[in-house]
């Protein structure tokens, strides 16, 4: 039997590489929401590892076109609403539907942003990203 191989330059490795990162924080951000809303994780754990996969997602779209990123539920035939909303809002819905008064709700989703978009920056400090055009919007989403 012969191994067939998705790509033939090292470049199309690295799309195919992200795309299968994609897929993977998209699918567990799924299954954390599905976990949270059936009250099998706690609050704690469930803030924490959705800022990870937000943040790796963050991380992960800099490599990826904007054209096929929008496209990538649909093209592979993902059923993930859950995952889908979270990724728009941008933060744990622990953050976001938090019973404190508006002001601290206000301040915490401030500064899970600028938490998010430090470490977004120092994810792709750490994937070698050195190029301008890559840190530009990184460091621009961050102020």
């Amino acid at each position: 039997m012969e191994t067939v191989k998705l790509y033939s330059t090292s470049s199309e490795r690295e799309v195919y590489d992200n795309m299968a990162a994609l897929y993977a924080i998209i699918m567990s951000l799924e299954c954390l929401e599905r976990a949270f809303a059936r009250d099998s994780v706690s609050a704690h754990d469930y803030t924490t590892e959705c800022n990870k996969l937000l943040l790796q997602y963050k991380t992960v779209s800099q490599m990826i076109s904007q054209e096929e990123l929008t496209d990538f539920p649909q093209k592979y035939q993902l059923n993930c609403p859950a995952a889908s909303r979270r990724l728009e809002v941008g933060i744990p819905s622990t953050i976001e539907h938090s019973s404190t008064s508006s002001g601290s709700i206000s301040n915490a989703k401030h500064i899970a942003e600028a938490v998010q978009g430090f470490i977004t920056i120092n994810d792709a400090l750490g994937l070698n990203m050195r190029s301008v055009d890559k840190l530009h919007p990184l460091l621009t989403d961050l102020l």
